[in-house]
């Protein structure tokens, strides 16, 4: 039966899993960054270039996977009763009967910037999101055929982008509060300037220039849409009032650099130091990002060494990385500071906390944040405690074998709360011991709200 079939397939993941990972002596981090169905031993400085730690990761991270991709298409006629788990107490997002399957991983949205426009809570009815679709996804996929009757297709989507930005203009308005009227109109004016500055530069059927000019009107829309978010769509359970939060989006550059002073080779390009971009995403995860937003602000991390680099991950936050028995979080007033598990699902309005989505009955839920992006951005947490998270978070080096963008098992089971918008790919040459020279918060930090002393 399917249901004896899934069974088996999970059973020789897990066993494999524990047989690799049984044998580790070395002290853990926090967070393992992969659901498993054991307790998993890493050690935490993997050697640069795929030591047995990251050999074993990648091979135990491509049984599950693979365990996934065959699993997933039966799995919405399984049923997956609801479990109790630490934390489950507080859960809080309204629990929708949608079952939602994964999409597949060629269709899957990848785009960070993309994901974020998305995920942003406005009305989805607003026309604006029919210019945004015919030059995302739409245009996107015509840009990837190999014939030249493409360039037709990617014309006529700037046509239609452009018609609905100048004839639906006022209904685009309604959703921006009066205050913000003017900024919008001019937002839209440069959305139909730089347009028709799109429709010149298809004209010369260069893939890199039409993508580059694309992503600057894109980036206008999304500013418009930001406009249209009046005031944090939720409360925040009082529960959590003691924690930072931010109610709202912020950006932050991280600075990267060798501890011996080499230079970091990204794709055959060399760089003395490198510069990553990331947004956090307040509206998916508050008290994730408040949290951390707080710690960037403090210097918290600034001089920190890149504690784990297994070629999944790319992994930080322990300042105590050494010491067993030392607290491997962030410490104020003499107790580590901790947040639960903190999801926003597709379906729902608000987060849920301290609860997995397959816990909490929906496994086949997706995450408005998803882990289909290289250079996500994640809590990392003890595997059988999903509230303790503290300091420590990952960037996940997506890799379609590995991680299939809609069908894998870290969505729904870590709290997914930004990404890197900007220089991801260096992350392929980061490694245990370099240094984060600095983390500063550029934009944002006037969304972050501290707990009241």
């Amino acid at each position: 039966s399917l249901e004896a079939m899934r069974t088996a397939v999970l059973a020789l993941a897990a066993a494999a899993a524990c047989d690799a990972f049984a044998p580790a002596p070395m002290p853990a981090l926090r967070s393992r960054a992969a659901p498993s169905a054991c307790r998993l031993e890493m050690q935490a400085g993997a050697p640069k270039n795929g030591g047995p730690a990251a050999r074993l990761a990648t091979g135990f991270l491509g049984v599950l996977a693979t365990a996934s991709l065959l699993l997933s298409p039966a799995l919405d006629v399984l049923q997956h009763p609801s479990s109790t788990a630490p934390g489950a107490a507080h859960a809080q997002g309204a629990t929708s009967k949608k079952s939602t399957r994964g999409a597949p991983s060629k269709d899957a949205n990848k785009d960070p910037e993309s994901i974020l426009r998305l995920s942003l809570p406005i009305n989805e009815k607003n026309p604006i999101r029919e210019a945004q679709a015919a030059l995302e996804m739409n245009m996107d996929k015509a840009l990837k055929e190999t014939k030249n009757e493409k360039w037709g297709k990617v014309a006529g989507l700037t046509r239609k982008a452009a018609n609905v930005m100048a004839n639906k203009e006022k209904d685009i308005l309604k959703d921006v509060p009066a205050d913000r009227q003017d900024a919008a109109k001019a937002l839209i004016t440069e959305v139909k300037t730089g347009l028709a500055d799109l429709g010149q530069v298809i004209e010369t059927q260069k893939k890199e220039a039409v993508e580059n000019k694309k992503r600057e009107v894109l980036a206008k829309i999304g500013d418009i849409e930001q406009l249209m978010v009046s005031a944090f769509p939720y409360e925040v359970p009082a529960e959590f009032a003691s924690l930072p939060q931010l109610k709202g989006r912020a950006e932050a550059d991280i600075v990267l650099k060798k501890a011996d002073g080499s230079k970091f080779d990204v794709d055959g390009t060399i760089y003395d130091k490198l510069t990553l971009k990331m947004v956090f995403d307040g509206y998916s995860a508050p008290v994730t990002t408040g949290n951390l937003i707080d710690l960037i602000n403090k210097g918290f991390y600034n001089g920190m060494a890149i504690q784990r680099s297994d070629g999944f991950v790319v992994q930080t936050g322990d300042p105590n990385p050494d010491d067993d028995s030392a607290v491997h979080g962030y410490v104020e007033n003499g107790k580590e500071r901790t947040v639960p598990l903190e999801i926003l699902a597709d379906e729902d309005k608000v987060p849920t906390w301290g609860i997995t989505l397959e816990d909490d009955g929906r496994p086949l839920s997706q995450p408005k944040l998803p882990f289909s992006v290289y250079g996500a951005l994640a809590m990392a947490r003890v595997e059988d405690n999903p509230d303790s998270g503290s300091s420590q978070w990952f960037f996940l080096l997506f890799d379609p074998e590995l991680v299939t963008a809609g069908r894998n098992l870290m969505d729904g089971r870590y709290s997914t709360f930004g990404y890197v918008i900007e220089g991801n790919r260096g992350l392929s040459n980061v490694y245990p011991g370099d240094i984060i020279e600095s983390v500063k918060v550029t934009k944002g930090l006037e969304n972050l709200v501290l707990p009241k002393k």
